[in-house]
């Protein structure tokens, strides 16, 4: 095992030939990797030494998509790569002045159960952290964050990543005019009403 160095192994083939069943493959050597390793030099060693080459390939794949555009914008055009994985991933951009910044949301988790296979309670530690950590060593001044797990019993996983703007064209959120304004208050009359309605049958139930 000593040329375990995380995700050194895939080759440009392995990504023209991706799919879901290479994925999970993939990812059940890591685990077993990660599983050997951490018997031997302990689970903190383990993790340092798969991070060993994890942030240059890691700059190579997510810099092709993020390195000349926002990162919501290079998620979104990733999202075909996740989906023949077996991802189910959504990307919300909450860029703000200065801060180029998106939420990735993945609705389905492949390695959901086999980190029970080898001993793990979860695949956050192997899977998810080493991603987070292996962005954060890649890409100087990045902030990455896991915000929920369905490992954990969240209905998604979701991961925050932000970054400082660097000649990158954020537009930033636009502040609604008043005809804006009037428009969502017209579309919110059905509503408004019906919450007139509770409160009433709220303060006739109480003084009944």
């Amino acid at each position: 095992m000593d040329n375990v160095i995380g995700i050194g192994d895939i080759t440009m083939n392995d990504v023209m030939q991706m799919d879901s069943s290479k994925a999970v493959s993939m990812f059940r050597n890591r685990f077993a990797a990660y599983k050997k390793l951490a018997d031997e030099i302990g689970e903190d060693g383990a993790f340092e030494q798969m991070m060993l080459a994890y942030p240059a390939h890691q700059k190579a794949f997510m810099g092709a998509f993020i390195d000349n555009t926002t990162i919501a914008k290079g998620f979104t055009d990733a999202i075909p790569i996740f989906r023949i994985m077996g991802f189910k991933m959504q990307v919300v951009d909450i860029s703000q002045p200065g801060k180029d910044a998106a939420l990735e949301i993945q609705r389905v988790c492949p390695v959901l159960t086999i980190a029970k296979e080898y001993g793990l309670e979860s695949p956050c530690r192997v899977i998810c952290e080493m991603e987070q950590e292996a962005t954060r060593r890649a890409f100087p001044g990045m902030k990455a964050a896991i915000i929920s797990k369905q490992a954990d019993g969240d209905c998604v996983c979701m991961f925050k990543y932000e970054r400082p703007v660097k000649g990158l064209e954020v537009k930033p959120q636009k502040s609604p005019n008043l005809f804006s304004h009037i428009l969502d208050l017209i579309r919110l009359t059905p509503k408004i009403l019906q919450i007139g309605i509770n409160l009433l049958k709220t303060s006739l139930s109480k003084g009944s």
